[in-house]
């Protein structure tokens, strides 16, 4: 299989609107929203969302790379959902860790 590290955050505009129509939500924290759903594909996916009012470019960029590299990390495509991460105002102060262990837990409750 090619590397699947490159695949994890690849979505086409029709897979966005049907992941959004299908997706439940399985988390809501101060600081994050989680929507999941299962995938047809052979891994799952996640798809991060920070808007402007989150903060500066620099912060939203940083939280997107630790969400996915808590992803690819913790091996969470292996449970085979499409996953949403709608990063809120909050969100944007969550350390590296504490982002690891709400990904972790709520991944664990899942399945």
């Amino acid at each position: 299989m090619p590397k699947i590290s490159n695949k994890l955050s690849r979505f086409s505009e029709q897979e966005v609107a049907k992941l959004f129509k299908k997706a439940k939500r399985v988390l809501k924290h101060p600081g994050l929203d989680i929507l999941c759903s299962p995938t047809e594909k052979d891994f799952g996916r996640i798809l991060v969302i920070t808007s402007r009012k989150v903060g500066k470019a620099s912060k939203r960029n940083l939280i997107r790379r630790r969400i996915k590299a808590i992803f690819y990390e913790e091996e969470l495509y292996e449970k085979r959902l499409d996953c949403i991460v709608i990063v809120k105002k909050e969100g944007i102060n969550l350390s590296f860790n504490e982002l690891k262990s709400i990904l972790h837990n709520e991944f664990q409750k899942i399945k």
